[in-house]
């Protein structure tokens, strides 16, 4: 069965035979195709946890309540970085596009380097696939606090904003995110210093340390002023790659 490409299943098709991107799965998508819709479906899945897990507050105690939500709002956000990371390798690898349009296709972010700053500055990523334009800003120096600001364009309503950030070993920067000089949000990227999620650090600006922090129904209109500050800390020098403004039901 496995000798025959026609009589292997998908599954297991790229582990018996050598095949084309293009190659044609017994589903019907191309190899390509299938590496595409997985990973969009699979970030898709991973922001139902959240939710899921949060039906259960009250019901499980409060520690253990608290950590694993802390994990599974780490893996959304995460999910996205992987799913963006794996698409534009194959992308750049094979040169051919996904079918839905969905690559390098982000009408709801704000690139950080494309807003205006000021004592932050690009910082090309590398590997280039673990950053939204392959672009991110750092800091000029590890004593500069940075900002970034833009005007919003998206259409007048209620948002989850998200901004995806480095999380490096060895700084605890710490970031404070407003809209018309009101704060929305403040955080520090300290998961990797305290341990909180036990997986491999990393002192670069790569898919290790990128990671993300989401503030739900967050309301705006258009011509409000958006501003993020950064303080680096340590060898962290307070690194951005984007922020996104995610109507309902809108993964990215």
């Amino acid at each position: 069965m496995y000798e025959n490409i026609t009589t292997t299943p998908d599954n297991l098709v790229l582990w018996f035979h050598h095949v084309n991107y293009t190659h044609q799965l017994h589903s019907g998508e191309t190899v390509i195709q299938h590496f595409y819709n997985a990973h969009y479906a699979g970030a898709d899945t991973a922001q139902t946890f959240v939710t899921q897990w949060e039906g259960l507050q009250g019901k499980i105690d409060e520690e253990r309540y608290n950590e694993t939500l802390f994990r599974l709002t780490f893996q959304a956000g995460h999910s996205i970085v992987w799913r963006d990371a794996i698409t534009g390798f194959y992308h750049n690898l094979s040169g051919i596009s996904d079918s839905q349009g969905r690559l390098r296709n982000h009408p709801w972010r704000i690139e950080a380097e494309s807003m205006n700053l000021k004592g932050y500055k690009p910082y090309t990523v590398s590997p280039f696939e673990t950053a939204s334009n392959t672009t991110a800003i750092v800091t000029s120096s590890n004593s500069t606090m940075g900002t970034a600001s833009a005007v919003l364009s998206f259409p007048n309503g209620t948002y989850d904003v998200g901004v995806n950030f480095y999380d490096l070993l060895g700084g605890e920067s710490k970031f404070n995110l407003t809209i018309n000089n009101a704060s929305v949000g403040t955080w520090t990227a300290d998961n990797i210093d305290t341990g909180r999620l036990g997986h491999e650090p990393s002192v670069y600006l790569d898919g290790h340390s990128a990671t993300r922090v989401t503030f739900r129904n967050v309301t705006v209109k258009k011509g409000d002023m958006l501003e993020i500050t950064g303080m680096p800390d340590g060898i962290e020098p307070a690194p951005l790659d984007y922020v996104v403004f995610l109507p309902k039901g809108v993964v990215d």
